[in-house]
């Protein structure tokens, strides 16, 4: 006797009595962390169903947290370096007298001080001291001008950040009148910050010999930067 086919089971797809279709199958639980999953012909139940909800909202918000990170803020620019310059700004001598003034050679390391004579009468000669601030700058020498380009000029050290200087005509000579530079004091920068340029024991001579009185002498102030 051949056997008999398989009744299939009632189901809500194939109500009883419908042909023979394919046979549902029906997995056991499995155990996963713990807990029981169920896999049949309508899909996945239980918690495994509520694993799959989870991924799917994650991956609908770009994997979660990775949509929502604040953007990286630029690395600021840094200021360019400073440039080296040596500035000097001179302060008084208006009138008739001698002042002080940078020439037109200085650079910024380099400061040829003019020693200038402005409006003057009859002058035959000058002597004076000089100081400077020898933390910002270094002497180098001492150039003499065309004023009195028939002088004499002498410079010695006299200490730290000091010079005397002496610039005279020789001989039966009358003294130069009007204005032009006497001498070049030549300053290299040697250290940043700011210093002044002053005069003491100064005198102005005539032709004759005597002192000129009422000459002003002008001073000034150097700011380095390196």
């Amino acid at each position: 006797m051949s056997p008999s086919p398989l009744t299939p089971l009632p189901s809500h797809s194939h109500p009883p009595g419908e042909g023979h279709p394919r046979p549902e199958l029906i997995f056991p639980p499995l155990p996963v962390g713990g807990r029981g999953w169920e896999r049949g012909a309508r899909g996945v139940r239980g918690p495994a169903a509520g694993l799959l909800l989870l991924l799917f909202v994650l991956a609908a918000c770009g994997g979660g947290g990775g949509g929502g990170s604040s953007p990286v803020e630029p690395t600021p620019t840094p200021p360019p370096p400073s440039q080296p310059s040596l500035v000097f700004t001179p302060q008084g001598g208006a009138g008739s007298g001698v002042s002080l003034a940078a020439g037109a050679g200085s650079t910024a390391t380099t400061l040829l001080l003019e020693v200038r004579a402005n409006s003057v009468t009859d002058l035959y000669g000058v002597a004076f001291d000089i100081s400077y601030p020898a933390n910002l700058v270094q002497y180098v020498r001492a150039t003499q001008g065309p004023l009195l380009a028939g002088g004499t000029l002498q410079v010695a050290a006299g200490g730290t950040g000091n010079l005397v200087i002496g610039l005279s005509n020789l001989g039966p000579v009358p003294g130069a009148s009007g204005s032009g530079v006497l001498m070049t004091l030549e300053f290299r920068a040697a250290g940043a910050g700011q210093g002044a340029f002053s005069f003491s024991r100064n005198v102005a001579v005539n032709s004759a010999g005597q002192a000129i009185n009422g000459l002003s002498w002008g001073t000034g102030t150097v700011q380095v930067t390196l």
